[in-house]
Order: structure tokens, then sequence, then C-alpha cells
């Protein structure tokens, strides 16, 4: 579905080095990394809205820069906010969407219009955050897409509104010859929806794999600081009044069991998202 490798693009001092990932059919990728690490330059560049400097992007088997009107008739854009003319209706909105995407289907619009109670007459400046996600979800979800990208499409929204669009991308992605990229940092969103997580801090990619796999490679171990201390692979450590926490890797299973063999079973844990965001960016 999409394939990068050996992606490089500088913009002044800062670099996105030697990025490699790779979203299956049929799956959601969450693309996570502290603010300023290059996950929104990234979808620009998937987007072709920047050109890289090396490298490669493909998108359902072929180059954006070979096929860009029928690769992105294929994909639905969903960023943070709704840059269009604040005067025009959704109604116009609507009508203006079919000469963009030659697959537009302006039944299948109204009809998330009705799902996401968005009266048609009401125009772009009067929506309110959530409606204006919305909106962009329904023109996302209604010319036939393949590959939905989303940048932050649930910042700033209620826990209602969130929980909807969620709800919809699990949807689309149960046709299984679609996909989805979502950059967020909402973590807990990826930790219900999400297969594969990429991790990107100062412009690399620090890993881009199947959570399942991720789950089965790190924990987070609790104990005193003199337990923590001895702990070899140790991503980060969080030092507290009264007690200590590390993120490691397994590499060697029994060099894993040899290191917990004095820690309780109840102080270890399979990490969340939030957890490798946090350790990962820390200085040891």
């Amino acid at each position: 579905m999409l394939k990068i490798e050996n992606l490089n693009k500088g913009l002044g001092s800062f670099k996105l080095k030697n990025i490699n990932i790779e979203l299956p059919e049929g799956y959601i990728m969450g693309l996570i990394g502290p603010n300023g690490s290059g996950k929104t330059t990234l979808i620009k560049l998937i987007m072709d809205l920047v050109d890289y400097d090396s490298g490669d992007i493909k998108i359902f088997g072929k180059s954006m820069k070979d096929s860009p009107e029928e690769i992105k008739n294929k994909i639905g854009f969903v960023y943070d906010s709704l840059n269009f003319y604040p005067h025009v209706t959704i109604r116009d909105f609507k009508n203006i969407s079919k000469y963009f995407y030659k697959d537009f289907n302006k039944a299948k619009f109204d009809e998330y219009l009705t799902k996401f109670d968005i009266n048609e007459k009401l125009k772009i400046k009067n929506l309110s955050k959530g409606q204006s996600a919305k909106l962009m979800l329904a023109n996302a979800l209604s010319h036939n897409a393949k590959l939905l990208i989303l940048d932050e499409p649930t910042a700033g929204l209620d826990p209602v509104v969130r929980k909807e669009v969620l709800m919809y991308l699990q949807e689309f992605i149960e046709e299984e010859d679609t996909s989805v990229l979502i950059c967020t940092h909402n973590t807990e969103e990826l930790d219900r929806i999400a297969d594969y997580i990429t991790f990107i801090n100062n412009g690399e990619v620090v890993f881009s794999k199947d959570k399942e796999s991720l789950r089965e490679e790190y924990r987070v171990i609790r104990g005193s600081k003199e337990d923590i201390q001895v702990l070899d692979k140790i991503i980060g450590i969080n030092y507290q009044k009264y007690y200590s926490e590390a993120l490691i890797k397994i590499e060697d299973e029994d060099d894993y069991k040899r290191m917990i063999q004095n820690i309780a079973q109840e102080n270890i844990k399979i990490p969340n998202i939030e957890d490798f965001m946090y350790y990962y960016t820390m200085i040891l």
C-alpha cells in the first residue's frame, strides 16, 4: 500500500534521514514522535506537497511523481484544520469536491452528513471543530479512497466525537483492501486501533513495527533504584522518590529471565505507546 525507502529531506538545520517504512494493505499504522520530530514533514512528502532530496515513495506500487492524479484520487487526506473558503456552504463544498475527485460519490457524502448530523446549509466558518473534523472525514470517505492519511484528526475534539471518528476508521479498514496512516499525539487512540507503530525522533525512524512485536520485545520494570540500575538493555529510566521504572528491550530470553529473577511479577508490565514515547525521548 505504502512503501518508503531510504528517504531523505533537508529543511535548514533539520533533516529527515534514511526513512524506511512499509504499511501493508488492510492495516492501520500510527505515526508518533515528539513535536518537531518530522512527522508532518513526512506526511507532506508522502502527499507530494514537498519534494524530497533522495530515496523513494511508492503508493499502490507507483511513484507519486509518475502518477500524481491517479494516486491522489485514491487517497483520503484529513488534517487538523479545515482550510477552505469560510463563506462556502457545505452544499457548495460538496459540489466543488466532485471536480477534485473523479470517483466522488455525492450520495455517499450526503449519507455521512446525515450520520454526522451536519446541515448542508451551514457555512464552513460556522462549523465547530468537531463538525469540521467530521466534514473532512466524510469527504475522505466519499471518493472510493483506498488509503487514508490523517494528521492529528482528533486534536481538540471532545471524547464523544473522537470515539466516533475512530469507529469510522475501523469500519473503513474492514474493507481489507484499504489502509490508514494516522499521525496523532493521542497515544491512547493508537493503543486501541493501530496495528503498526512508526516512531520518529529527531528526523529518524526509531522503530517501525507491528504492535504485537513491540509488546513481545519490551517491558517496563518497576523496582528500587538498585534493582533498576543492574538491568541491561535499558532504553530509559524514570527515577521517583519511592521507586524507579525503566523500559528495557528483550534481546535474549535467558538474559531477560536472569534480570527479572528478583523482580515481583506485579512490577513487570507490557508497555503502552505512551511508555515508548516517554522513555525513548528521555536522556539517560
